[in-house]
């Protein structure tokens, strides 16, 4: 009588391991919300670089009126000066 010796890694070999875990319900529930919460991440990084932009297009805006303010403020300088010292 021969005895046919099937080894381990031949006999798990055929299974088609992401089809056997994809169903078991607990771990497809599981990749699904995986899914979510990737997606959800992916979203809020495309928030935050939207946001990033437009904080330094405010940030130029605020520095150019800033400048703006800063020249007016020295022409009032230059006004009040020149109306002091004709009276």
């Amino acid at each position: 009588m021969v005895v046919n010796a099937i080894n381990a890694t031949e006999a798990l070999s055929g299974i088609n391991w992401a089809n056997v875990l994809l169903g078991i319900p607990a771990i497809n529930e599981l990749l699904q919300i995986g899914k979510a919460v990737g997606i959800a991440v992916l979203v809020y990084i495309v928030f935050l670089i939207i946001r990033s932009i437009t904080q330094i297009l405010y940030s130029y805006r605020f520095k150019k009126v800033a400048k703006n303010v800063e020249q007016i403020n020295q022409k009032m300088d230059k006004l009040i000066l020149a109306v002091t010292k004709k009276k």
